[in-house]
């Protein structure tokens, strides 16, 4: 063989190398959120990319803001249909979902399309930045989808729970119309019904919501009786029932307490009108907001495995975030039925929280009794149950885990040491 023969060597492209833009896109499902009335939705989309050997399945995962933020988050895996792979797909759904507490509605793929082009469309409308990754997406944005006004109606429907109280149809309507998303609150509306009703003030928050039943000064009642027959006799009429709101809300560190009168037909809005709004301090708002805290502390023995979201089956739902002294699990509930309370509290849709202090001490706390339990139950019935060791139980009549966690105490016991000392806030 000649010395000077040259050897040509090609490079055969294995099925790991494969991406998502090596295929045609075949449509296998998607899913969104019916989250739509607290105004966020979560959408994940699969596809099948038939020219992939190997790395066949593509996911894909939107968030979406309608008040403020549009098309917030984007994230997408690429794998093979493994068991791996799907654990990976259920974890990366409760990432984004898993606070939402929301269910998962099939939708089509000209739907699913329909939503992203229109959250793309608020983004470059308001000069929001698209999340990173814009080419993976960039192919739903093409050609544009068009729904007829019943399909817009359907899909909309699909975003929303079942709405079987008025409670419910009140708390939605209001956190709707003070977060200027006035689309989605004329959903919950019959006839004309002017919104926005106070254009001065940004898109704001609704803390809490405090419902009464409407008293006549006349009649004392709280139904309006509407003659629809003009035989006076025979009296035919339709009952709409008015309701009392006190709204506490809050925008750019600034609260305001809104008082506003709202009437129901069934369950649909058909006036809504303005009583007063006054600006509080944020001592008053806290005054307003302050509930109980319940705490239970362990800790954890040496060599015990490491707590992760994985320990516990409400962890693995949890939103996890690093503090300088530990990580925080935030466990919300699977379902938005606070909404539907005569008093509404925003954080009612959070169970409870572990906390893992870097010092081996486990801290579990909630707001309520109820939920305190479900920790511990919870806790009890994962493998970790052997490993930590009950240290205290306390009701704190505000709540501290916060001002623990940004005390930079690294024991909970010293800290509660230190605010038992303390004299009493004003």
């Amino acid at each position: 063989m000649s010395t000077n023969s040259k050897h040509v060597f090609s490079l055969i492209k294995g099925g790991l190398a494969e991406t998502a833009f090596d295929s045609d896109k075949e449509f296998v499902g998607a899913a969104i959120t019916d989250t739509r009335l607290m105004g966020v939705v979560t959408m994940s989309v699969h596809w099948y990319l038939p020219q992939n050997s190997k790395m066949t399945d593509f996911y894909q995962f939107f968030y979406f803001d309608a008040e403020e933020d549009g098309f917030e988050t984007y994230s997408s895996i690429l794998g093979s249909n493994s068991p791996e792979d799907y654990q990976k797909v259920i974890k990366s759904e409760n990432s984004m979902s898993g606070g939402l507490g929301g269910s998962q509605i099939s939708i089509t793929e000209d739907e699913a399309k329909y939503i992203l082009q229109n959250y793309v469309d608020f983004n470059t409308k308001n000069n929001i930045p698209l999340p990173p990754n814009y080419e993976e997406y960039s192919f739903m944005l093409s050609p544009k989808v068009n729904l007829t006004d019943s399909e817009k109606y359907l899909l909309m429907c699909k975003q929303c729970p079942t709405l079987d109280s008025p409670y419910q149809i009140i708390n939605y309507f209001l956190m709707r119309c003070f977060g200027r998303d006035f689309d989605a609150a004329k959903f919950l509306t019959k006839g004309y019904v002017r919104t926005n009703l106070f254009p001065e003030h940004k898109a704001a928050s609704l803390l809490k919501n405090v419902i009464e039943e409407f008293q006549d000064a006349v009649s004392g009642a709280n139904t309006n009786y509407h003659q629809t027959d003009e035989d006076s006799f025979f009296e035919t009429f339709s009952t709409n029932k008015s309701y009392m709101c006190e709204s506490l809300i809050e925008y750019d560190g600034k609260y305001f307490l809104v008082i506003t009168n709202i009437t129901l037909e069934h369950l649909k809005v058909v006036k809504y009108e303005k009583v007063s709004i006054f600006r509080l301090s944020e001592a008053e708002a806290s005054m307003i907001t302050r509930r109980s805290e319940y705490i239970t502390v362990t800790d954890i023995v040496p060599y015990a495995p490491e707590f992760t979201q994985e320990t516990t089956a409400l962890t693995a739902k949890s939103m996890v975030t690093d503090h300088e002294g530990g990580k925080l699990f935030m466990i919300f509930s699977p379902h938005n039925d606070h909404v539907k309370k005569k008093t509404f509290m925003l954080n009612d849709d959070v169970l409870g929280i572990y906390y893992l202090i870097e010092d081996n001490q486990l801290i579990l706390a909630s707001y309520s009794i109820e939920g305190i339990k479900t920790l511990e139950s919870d806790l009890q019935d994962s493998y970790m149950a052997d490993h930590v060791v009950p240290v205290s139980k306390y009701e704190f009549k505000e709540p501290v885990l916060f001002d623990f966690i940004n005390s930079g105490f690294d024991d909970f016991e010293d800290f509660v040491d230190l605010i038992s000392n303390q004299p009493p806030k004003k």
